[in-house]
C-alpha cells in the first residue's frame, strides 16, 4: 500500500497543473525509480526505453530492465528523456568582479610605476591563491536560475584580471555553498589584462609580469630545496603567496585556464605558454577560434567556446574592410559584411570541432540562463548535436577533473540528471525537472509563459545564442 501511494504522489507531483507550484519545488534525497523514459546515457549512446534507480544521491542503475525497488518513490516518464545535467564549464555567477585596476600605491601614498614590492598589497586582478570556491557566494536565486536551465555543475571562473585566481567546480544544489563544492583548485586563470595607475599597465607589460612570475617562483623553488638539503649555509627561503599559488603549476599538477578570444590572442599566448615552460592548458574564451583554425589544430588544446559573441564590427578584419557608403538609402554593402562575419561568429563551434579540435561550450560574458538557447543557435549553425551534448557534458566535466562523477547517466554517478519533454535543445523542449545530487526539483510548465513567449518581440537580444547573440 506504501508503494503504490508513493507512486500515486510522485506521478501527481509531475502531472499537477502549474497553479499548483508558484516556484520551484524540491523534494529531498530519496530512492526513485524513474521509470518507462528515453534515456541520453552519453553523447550518441541513447535507451529507447529504460528506467534509471537513484539511491542516496548517486545512480544506483541504469538499463532497459530496471526494476523499481519497494519503498521507492516510482516516477512515470513515458514520452519524456532523460538526460544528463549540463556542465557550464566558466561562469562567474556568484563569484566577485575583478578589476582590472589594482592599488599599487606605495607607503607615501602616491601611485608609483614598476613592479609590486613585497609589502604592497596585491590589486583585485594578481590574486593567483584565490580560490573561486572561497570566493563564491552566489544568492539562492542564483542558484534556482541555474537549475532551471538544466544546469547541474558549474565551473566557477573569474572575469577579468591578470592572475584573478584559481577555479573550481561546484554542484548547484540548494544546500550550504561549501557543501556543493566537487573540486578545488582545477586550474590557474591568466589573462593579460593590463592594471591601471601602476604596473603592468600594457600588454607588453602583462606578459613581461606573467614570465617574471613564473621565473621568480622557480627561483624560490631552488632557494627552499637548498635549505631543505643544507639549512646551515644556504640562503634561506622567503614565503610569496603568489609564488607559492604558482607552483602546482611549475610542478606540472595543476593546469591553465588563458583567456584567448582574438585571432591573434591565440599564438600570442601559446608563445607565453611555452616560455613559461607549462604543458597542460586550455584557451579560454575562443570566439575567434575559426580564424585560427589550423593553428588551433596544431596546437591540439581544448578551447573552451564562449557563445556570448561579439558585435561584428569588433572582430577582426572588419573594421578594415573597404567600401564607399552610399549618399543615400541603406548601406547594403556594410549590411552584408556584417552578416557574413555573423554568420561566421554562429558557425565557430562547428567550425571547430569539424577540425577536430576539444571544444567545451559555456555562455561565458552572456547570461547563463540561456545556456541551452545558444548551444540551440551553434547547432543552428551547423554545429553536430551529438558534438553539442558532448561539449556540455563530458568534455567539461573531463577539463574540470569530475568526470568520474558528472557528465554521464552512469551507474555509481551522481544522480545529476535532467528530464524534458523533447529535445534538450529544441526551441519548444521544457526542462520540467532537474536531480541535483539526488535532490529533484520540479518545474511544472507554466501556461501563461508559453503564451509570452509566443507574443515576445523577436528584436535580437545581445548573448542570445538562438538569434546569434546579437549580431545579424
Amino acid at each position: 500500500m506504501m508503494v503504490r501511494a508513493t507512486k500515486i504522489i510522485a506521478c501527481l507531483a509531475l502531472l499537477a497543473p502549474s497553479t499548483l507550484f508558484a516556484q520551484e519545488v524540491a523534494v529531498p534525497a530519496s530512492t526513485f525509480a524513474l521509470m518507462n523514459a528515453r534515456i541520453v546515457v552519453a553523447p550518441g549512446n541513447v535507451i529507447e526505453r529504460g528506467a534509471v534507480l537513484i539511491r542516496d544521491g548517486r545512480i544506483e542503475e541504469v538499463g532497459s530492465r530496471v526494476t523499481a525497488p519497494a519503498g521507492a518513490v516510482e516516477i512515470d516518464l513515458t514520452g519524456m528523456t532523460v538526460y544528463p545535467g549540463l556542465v557550464e564549464i566558466a561562469s562567474s555567477v556568484g563569484l566577485p568582479a575583478v578589476s582590472g585596476r589594482g592599488d599599487r600605491r606605495g607607503r607615501g601614498g602616491g601611485a608609483r610605476p614598476g613592479p609590486r614590492g613585497p609589502n604592497d598589497p596585491a590589486p583585485p586582478g594578481i590574486q593567483p591563491a584565490r580560490l573561486a570556491s572561497d570566493a563564491f557566494t552566489p544568492g539562492e536565486s542564483d542558484m534556482e536560475m541555474l537549475r532551471r536551465a538544466g544546469i547541474t555543475t558549474v565551473g566557477l571562473a573569474f572575469q577579468g584580471g591578470l592572475f584573478p585566481g584559481q577555479t573550481a567546480a561546484v554542484s548547484t544544489g540548494a544546500g550550504a555553498v561549501q557543501a556543493q563544492v566537487l573540486r578545488t583548485p582545477v586550474a590557474l586563470q591568466i589573462a593579460l589584462n593590463g592594471t591601471r595607475g601602476g604596473y603592468p599597465s600594457t600588454l607588453m607589460g602583462a606578459l613581461a609580469y606573467v614570465e617574471q612570475s613564473f621565473e621568480d617562483t622557480r627561483y624560490d623553488m631552488r632557494v627552499r630545496a637548498a635549505f631543505e638539503r643544507d639549512p646551515t649555509s644556504a640562503p634561506r627561503p622567503t614565503f610569496d603567496p603568489e609564488h607559492r599559488a604558482l607552483e602546482p603549476v611549475v610542478n606540472g599538477r595543476m593546469p591553465v585556464w588563458i583567456a584567448a578570444s582574438r585571432e591573434r590572442d591565440f599564438p600570442r599566448v601559446a608563445s607565453l605558454i611555452g616560455r613559461i615552460g607549462v604543458q597542460d592548458f586550455v584557451f579560454l574564451g575562443g570566439q575567434e577560434g575559426y580564424r585560427a583554425i589550423d593553428f588551433l589544430v596544431r596546437t591540439g588544446r581544448p578551447v573552451i567556446v564562449s557563445l556570448n559573441y561579439p558585435d561584428p564590427n569588433q572582430v577582426t578584419g572588419r573594421a578594415l574592410a573597404y567600401h564607399i557608403a552610399p549618399i543615400s538609402g541603406d548601406d547594403v554593402l556594410d549590411e552584408e559584411a556584417d552578416s557574413t562575419v555573423a554568420r561566421d561568429l554562429r558557425g565557430n563551434a562547428a567550425a571547430l570541432a569539424g577540425a577536430g579540435v576539444t571544444i567545451a561550450l559555456s555562455s561565458r560574458g552572456g547570461d547563463v540562463s540561456d545556456l541551452r538557447e545558444m548551444v540551440r543557435g551553434a547547432i543552428e549553425a551547423g554545429l553536430d548535436p551529438d558534438e553539442a551534448l558532448r561539449a556540455t557534458t563530458t568534455t567539461p566535466a573531463s577539463l574540470l577533473g569530475i568526470d568520474g562523477v558528472v557528465g554521464t547517466v552512469e551507474k555509481g554517478k551522481l544522480a545529476n540528471l535532467i528530464v524534458t519533454d523533447g529535445d534538450l535543445f529544441g526551441e519548444d523542449t521544457h526542462v520540467l525537472q532537474v536531480f541535483v545530487e539526488g535532490v529533484r526539483f520540479v518545474y511544472p510548465v507554466d501556461e501563461d509563459d508559453e503564451d509570452d513567449e509566443d507574443d515576445e518581440d523577436e528584436t535580437p537580444r545581445r548573448g542570445r545564442g538562438r538569434r546569434g547573440g546579437g549580431v545579424r
